[in-house]
Formats: structure tokens, sequence, C-alpha cells
């Protein structure tokens, strides 16, 4: 009877371990900087057809650089979001950009950028500057 007991009590702690690392996989995974992590964006990024965008970061304050037609871009960083204003060089293009900071894999950082932005005189949002880290 004892080694019965013992037995089952083996078997539900060990169930209940495993659905705790579960558990915490799964948060990691879906984790957001307002969890308890550091909002800091500074540091090279890859965006796709958008080419590298570097950052550089001074408290909320974010400056930043791209590849594509000369950008530039500023801006703050308020709860989840980076949002401010982009400006290319080479097209004279100008507008505004909202980046939602991710974190989707295991970092105290966010490790990836879902943005969109739009143009000075064409308000609508476009989808798809997406960058990684």
């Amino acid at each position: 009877m004892k080694f019965k007991f013992f037995t089952t009590t083996v078997v539900c702690i060990f169930f209940t371990l495993i659905a705790s690392i579960s558990a915490q996989k799964g948060q990691q995974q879906e984790a957001r900087p307002e969890g308890g992590f550091t909002k800091k964006v500074s540091g090279v990024w890859n965006c796709g057809d958008f080419g590298k965008l570097t950052l550089k970061q001074n408290g909320i304050s974010v400056t930043g650089v791209y590849d594509s037609n000369g950008g530039s871009m500023r801006g703050t960083i308020s709860g989840n979001t980076f949002s401010g204003v982009w400006s290319e060089s080479t097209t004279g293009d100008s507008g505004a950009f909202e980046f939602e900071l991710a974190i989707l894999r295991m970092s105290p950082d966010p490790t990836h950028l879902n943005g969109k932005w739009n143009h000075t005189n064409d308000r609508t949002w476009q989808s798809g500057w997406n960058c990684v880290k």
C-alpha cells in the first residue's frame, strides 16, 4: 500500500512539473515588454525589403537610419509601441510609423518590430515594415 501511494505521488508531481514547464515555455514565446522585459531597441535590425535599420536609444527617445532611399527616423517608446516620423533623402518622402515591440523568442529585449507606416500626404496606413534582431 505504501508503494502505491509513493508511486501515485511521484507521478502527480511529475505531471505537475511538466505542465508548469510547458506553461512557462508558452509565456516566453508570447512575452511582451510590458510583462517585465526591457524596451531596449538599440542596435541593428533586419527589415527585409526596407534593408538594415540601425537604432540608437536614449531613454524613451530613439533615432535611426535605414538602407532604403537614405532613410532616417526619430520617435519615442510608449508602452509596447515605438512611433514617430520617417523621411528619405533620396525620394524626399516622409511620413509616420508605428512599431509594436514584440519578444518572439527567449530574450530580455524586444526581438521583433512589427510595423506600419504612411506618407505625410496620405494618412492611409501601410503594413509590412517588420524587423527582426
